[in-house]
């Protein structure tokens, strides 16, 4: 798509970003916002279980404190650097402008990722993607050049193990990449030397990894404690969570079983084995290998899944140009801006029907800590207060109260004891403040001022 048609490309797929998800821009912190922001300032980032999230939230909360809109501007714009950098990846990958700008076009937005438009909690999710790609972007552009380059592609890596855990597959990635497009000869003479280039290269990628691993699974910060991400080897997991994450990406348009679960694994093996192209393979590599950290533990919303996107999106783009080219080998210069069109027209109608179903549950989040941090700026609290809620909205052993009450007036020492009875203070109790909720808000009651 050169020249005109690239902008064109460009600026509709930048439109379909804005017109669809553009409204997360206007969105408020959600409960997750607020236990990640309590444990990003009053914590050290050495104590973080994802250093790099939470360093985002530290720098935003240094500078403009509770205003939500500078957290969903620096998220609008990991979301364009993400969708910039599928782009390239997807250039790399296939040598094809089309094929990359297809791809571009898939990607631009899915409305069952509502997570990632509406929720500052995913910034973890959109940090990784971003440093896990653009790893592999720079991986491919310098693998043969001087280790300096090699370091920077490991220091991306590291910064997406810091975001989030999932990250750890790219170094199978690397080599995959490296295996796919830079095979040895079918000789063992011809093998050896390249597997022992390949371990050379790959082997810090490695070591990082397996120190990680065993830093998540045994040392003080292991994972497996927490049932949510304990893996389970089972077919029924494994299914059950393909199912779950097939729904939602094709937008419950096929109610998915086990069954239609390995024909769906038969289709993308089989459009390698017939299109013969190594971008498609490498995809269904994202696709059927790149899910595996998720797939085996307890079930997430679609957001969960973010990193093996690309893979879907590049298998769909490479597979209809080359249906293109060979059904219409004739079709002209226009045909690549046509099919970009049909395949646009084709999208839009399905993101206005299905836009609806992501907003629900991030309105109710959003306003479940609105009533609290709203009304709290008007209001001064000593420091050190004791502070008692009356009514309490919130779920039994919930902490996102204390942390929207001490992060709002930055003090860690701030005392919150919640009731879920309206009446007054229990009689001989003492509070510096007393505060109820009236018409799902937080109000201040009259006696305590």
């Amino acid at each position: 798509m050169p020249g005109r048609n690239t902008i064109f490309a460009a600026l509709l797929i930048a439109g379909i970003f804005l017109a669809f998800a553009g409204d997360g821009l206007r969105a408020y912190f959600t409960p997750d916002d607020m236990m990640n922001l309590y444990g990003a300032w009053f914590r050290p980032l050495a104590e973080s279980d994802r250093p790099v999230g939470a360093l985002f939230y530290r720098i935003l909360f240094t500078a403009f404190g509770l205003n939500p809109l500078p957290y969903r501007i620096a998220c609008f714009a990991i979301l364009s650097a993400n969708l910039t950098l599928l782009y390239i990846l997807c250039l790399r990958l296939s040598g094809s402008r089309e094929v990359a700008a297809l791809a571009c076009l898939l990607g631009a937005y899915h409305a069952h990722l509502a997570d990632l438009y509406y929720s500052t909690g995913t910034v973890f999710d959109l940090l990784c993607f971003l440093f896990y790609f653009g790893a592999l972007a720079l991986y491919i552009q310098v693998r043969e050049r001087a280790v300096p380059w090699r370091i920077l592609v490991l220091a991306l890596y590291l910064c997406a193990l810091g975001a989030k855990e999932m990250a750890v597959t790219l170094p199978l990635f690397l080599a995959l990449y490296d295996l796919i497009y830079y095979p040895p000869a079918p000789r063992l003479a011809s093998a050896l030397p390249w597997v022992a280039r390949e371990l050379r290269r790959l082997w810090p990628f490695a070591l990082l990894t397996a120190a990680f691993i065993l830093y998540k699974t045994t040392g003080p910060a292991r994972m497996t404690t927490n049932a949510a991400y304990l893996p389970s080897f089972s077919w029924q997991v494994l299914a059950a969570n393909w199912r779950h994450y097939a729904y939602d990406l094709f937008y419950g348009a096929i109610q998915f079983t086990g069954l239609r679960i390995v024909l769906l694994w038969a289709v993308v093996l089989a459009l390698v084995i017939v299109l013969r192209k190594r971008d498609l393979l490498f995809a269904a590599c994202v696709i059927l290998l790149g899910i595996l950290p998720v797939v085996l533990i307890a079930e997430r919303g679609f957001y969960a899944i973010y990193l093996t996107l690309p893979g879907w999106y590049l298998l769909a783009a490479r597979s209809l140009t080359t249906a293109r080219h060979r059904l219409l080998p004739r079709a002209g210069a226009a045909a690549p801006a046509i099919l970009f069109l049909l395949v646009a027209a084709c999208l839009v109608p399905l993101h206005l029907r299905q836009k609806p179903r992501g907003n629900g549950w991030v309105a109710e989040a959003h306003e479940s800590v609105r009533c609290t941090l709203q009304p709290l700026r008007y209001y001064d609290v000593p420091r050190a207060a004791k502070v008692l809620v009356l009514n309490d909205p919130y779920p039994d052993g919930d902490n996102i109260l204390l942390a929207m009450f001490r992060l709002s007036f930055r003090d860690e020492d701030i005392q919150v004891r919640h009731l879920k009875s309206p009446s007054a203070p229990p009689p001989g109790e003492v509070y510096d403040r007393v505060f109820t909720y009236a018409h799902q808000q937080l109000t201040l009651l009259p006696s305590a001022r």
